[in-house]
């Protein structure tokens, strides 16, 4: 880890940022449903389902297994988070995904205790001239961040919806927006996985719905829809697994840094608009 990347602000990192205020290493717990989920521990196989049904997530309701993770047949690891972001919508998350990558401090501000930095291929999230999907869809990044306690260095794939959804039901599932994630180490051609966040409106904001399938995949170089593919029929052994506890990591981080969010975005995003 160079010096210029680091847990934590310095003096000085945040002189002259608007954004200054919403800097609150304070965060608080994750809601209950996940609280509950990490202290229930695995759970059974069957709860989870593969990445070729994850239209079932547009049905009305929820599924059996909305806050939790396991191990499911075929070896994959795969986890579920949910999270309710009172005040947020859909349109307020697709501006933060291409707002926040332009600075290591605004980074920061989702995660204090775990994110470290993060950059994007093309640095074009303060054009006014784009659309905010298209800031961050179709535009590698790569960040550095605590799952547990160990730091990662990872490269994230932010897809079109349709590449894993059937995106014509969006409207009627109230689905605000849906950011759909392809996982890869920085420094080799190992797939990790696919991690998809999915906001449903609500009258009081929206709710966030997570998936994660995990398991380590030579194919960092073919396209999405080729590692969706690949994650619909594989069969993972040994060295491919995941350690279940990967899920538990990544449904604590994921639980905190989504409900840190909610705390701020609104305001943030009304001092921008």
């Amino acid at each position: 880890m160079t010096d210029e990347h680091y847990l934590g602000m310095r003096p000085g990192d945040l002189d002259g940022k608007p954004y200054a205020k919403y800097w609150n290493p304070d965060m608080a717990p994750m809601q209950r449903q996940n609280q509950d989920a990490i202290i229930h521990g695995p759970e059974a196989s069957e709860l989870g389902f593969r990445i070729d049904e994850i239209d079932r997530m547009l049905d009305p309701g929820y599924l059996p297994l909305e806050s939790g993770y396991t191990r499911l047949p075929n070896g994959q690891l795969f986890m579920a988070h949910h999270t309710k972001m009172p005040g947020v919508k859909g349109y307020m998350i697709d501006w933060w995904m291409g707002w926040h990558y332009m600075e290591n401090q605004r980074y920061k501000l989702w995660h204090p205790r775990s994110h470290i930095s993060q950059r994007a291929e093309r640095m074009i999230g303060d054009d006014a001239s784009i659309s905010d999907t298209e800031k961050y869809r179709n535009n590698p990044q790569y960040v550095t961040e605590y799952l547990g306690t160990e730091s990662a260095d990872l490269a994230l794939t932010i897809t079109e919806p349709g590449v894993f959804f059937d995106d014509s039901r969006f409207e009627e599932a109230n689905i605000g927006t849906a950011v759909c994630c392809v996982c890869t180490l920085q420094e080799a051609p190992v797939t990790l996985g696919i991690l998809i966040h999915l906001y449903r409106d609500t009258a009081e904001g929206c709710e966030l719905r997570s998936r994660f399938w995990g398991g380590h995949i030579p194919a960092a170089d073919i396209s999405p829809e080729q590692i969706r593919e690949a994650f619909a029929q594989s069969t993972l052994t040994g060295d491919q697994c995941m350690p279940l506890e990967m899920g538990r990591d990544l449904l604590a981080h994921n639980g905190t840094e989504y409900n840190h969010l909610a705390s701020f975005l609104p305001d943030l995003y009304a001092d921008y608009h």
